[in-house]
């Protein structure tokens, strides 16, 4: 088989050979490799958006329980206050006994303070004919016919997150969607007269405050579901005189996710937007642009100037030899250059001379055979490898910190001051073990870069006492958990983070911790997690995930001889805790 092709190839043109050496290991190499990095790049933009989308629908979730968790605080501080059962039990003798109550009761009472809320009011109502009207109090017959006091009622429950839409009762402003959080008073049983609390929340607020988280996520759009009807929406058009629209399928969302509050589930859904393939090419565009260029264009110059000064060359030289006939033959034209063609076109040029004058001289005669030797050369590119001097990187990255500082842009040079220290560090390997307080130094430059990278999304906190400053650890091997909460747990969480670093000495061991408040992890992958970073090995690192903390692990325990012990706490959506616990030697 392999003879049969070597017979085929051989039989082809030197043109058809250009051709197809340039399908089979350019164009199709090249085809291949840009699928993957084109894979590589529309992964990366799906996992970002995927990552945005959860960012996105947490942080709305995280608003809506803040918000209704501050009303209910409220409502639980209410609920067991007698003075306030007093004031709605009481049955007063005239509209002036009355207001004088009244005023006393608000004075006295830290209602108002706690309940003055730009997202809320309330409403106090009572079974109690001599409450006068006005001022947060009513009697409980103006609300008897509602639908929200019926659904209440029947509801069974002493608590209730009501939503509507109709027409307020106190007001002549026309029909509306409400939002209400019903409490009743029952702490204290006598008397067993009807009071209940209510609070209605500003719809319009809580859209507002849910469109600033959309508005710096790219303008992410979003849902909130209550059972089949949409309560909040990013849809302008959407308004709270509008009518609760109905979605009746999961047709255009990307990404959900539920909360309950109250007993009432809500379903959190991140819209669908532009397509990720689309956005990741308009990202992407130069990047695109030039692995076109070099999987098509650049290569096509490539085989045009090698088919100019290489194959036409061989077909013009193929053409002459070809061209003899029975009195001469013809020279060949390509004799400039020293290449092999070159050379190949001389010598034929030199043996048809010499032949021509052998068939002019001896025509009549007996032709003398000839031979002719031609000689193979072969040539060897060697690929050099140029280096930078490390020294070289340095000394540039200083000149350009000092043109910094002259021109007064000093966040710049810190910067490529903390870029020049980790440089040096991943550069200068002269031992494996570092003091405590040059590893420090290490991370401080490499979270002084990570804050100044995500901006107000980090900050951080390196808290380390005195007497752990002198004790050794192996290099790299802190930033490396550093890093991994930077990337793991920060990057993807869509709001304000932290990370603090803090060690100590206790009981003869020496404490190190590394805190963030990112996205946290779940029971499954912590559990994990932890088995990876206690039983670290070689045979963990040849699997291939999480190498860095495990490779760093495998260093403490080498280092500690095994007296090491990890401890991993974290919560989805609070963030995680990395403690090592290291006996000191």
């Amino acid at each position: 088989m392999n003879n049969g092709i070597i017979k085929k190839l051989y039989s082809m043109g030197i043109k058809q050979k250009i051709i197809l050496f340039y399908l089979v290991c350019i164009i199709i190499p090249l085809f291949v490799a840009d699928e993957i990095i084109a894979g590589i790049i529309f992964n990366a933009e799906k996992k970002e958006r995927q990552g945005l989308d959860e960012g996105v629908a947490s942080s709305i979730a995280f608003i809506l329980e803040s918000d209704f968790g501050t009303v209910d605080e409220i409502a639980k501080s209410v609920y067991i206050s007698s003075g306030i059962y007093d004031f709605l039990n009481t049955r007063y003798a005239s509209e002036y006994d009355y207001y004088l109550a009244y005023n006393n009761f608000r004075k006295n009472s830290t209602l108002w303070d706690l309940a003055s809320l730009e997202h809320c009011k309330f409403n106090f109502y009572a079974d109690n004919k001599t409450l006068v009207g006005g001022g947060g109090i009513q009697n409980i017959k103006v609300i008897e016919n509602t639908d929200w006091y019926k659904d209440f009622k029947n509801s069974g429950q002493s608590k209730l997150l009501w939503i509507g839409y109709y027409k307020d009762e106190t007001s002549n402003i026309e029909d509306r969607k409400h939002i209400y959080l019903i409490q009743a008073l029952d702490y204290y049983p006598r008397p067993s007269k009807e009071k209940i609390l209510v609070f209605e929340l500003n719809y319009d607020y809580l859209v507002n405050e849910l469109m600033k988280i959309s508005g710096v996520n790219e303008g992410v759009g979003f849902e909130v579901v209550e059972g089949d009807r949409i309560v909040l929406s990013s849809d302008l058009s959407d308004t709270s005189h509008e009518e609760f629209r109905i979605r009746t399928d999961d047709k255009n969302i990307d990404h959900s996710i539920e909360t309950t509050i109250y007993g009432c589930r809500m379903k959190i859904n991140i819209l669908k937007r532009d397509n990720y393939i689309k956005r990741a090419v308009n990202k992407y565009f130069f990047i695109v642009l030039v692995l076109v260029a070099f999987s098509f264009i650049l290569p096509l110059l490539g085989m045009i100037f090698i088919k100019n000064i290489f194959t036409n060359r061989l077909i013009r030289l193929s053409n002459t030899v070809k061209g003899y006939n029975d009195e001469h033959l013809e020279l060949a034209t390509d004799t400039e250059g020293s290449d092999e063609i070159s050379l190949l076109a001389r010598n034929y040029n030199t043996m048809a001379r010499r032949i021509n004058y052998l068939i002019d001289t001896v025509y009549k005669h007996q032709l003398r055979e000839s031979e002719s030797i031609m000689a193979r050369q072969k040539a060897e590119l060697l690929a050099l490898q140029s280096q930078i001097n490390p020294h070289f990187l340095f000394n540039a990255l200083e000149s350009i910190r000092m043109h910094s500082i002259i021109k007064h842009e000093q966040e710049t040079a810190r910067m490529i001051e903390n870029l020049a220290v980790i440089q040096r560090q991943y550069v200068e390997w002269d031992s494996d073990i570092v003091k405590i307080k040059d590893e420090m130094n290490f991370v401080k430059a490499y979270l002084d870069i990570q804050s100044y990278r995500f901006g107000d999304r980090l900050s951080y906190s390196i808290d380390i006492e005195d007497e752990a400053y002198g004790y050794d650890i192996p290099k790299l091997s802190i930033v490396t958990f550093v890093e991994n909460a930077c990337i793991h747990g920060v990057e993807p969480k869509a709001s304000k983070c932290w990370i603090f670093v803090r060690s100590y000495v206790k009981n003869d061991s020496l404490y190190i911790e590394i805190e963030d408040t990112g996205i946290g992890m779940d029971e499954e992958e912590l559990g994990q997690l932890v088995d990876k970073m206690n039983n670290a090995s070689i045979e963990l690192l040849k699997k291939g995930t999480r190498v860095g903390i495990i490779n760093a692990c495998l260093r403490l325990k080498m280092y500690s001889k095994d007296k090491i012990k990890f401890e991993v706490s974290s919560e989805e959506a609070v963030g995680t805790i990395v403690t090592i616990k290291m006996k000191l030697i």
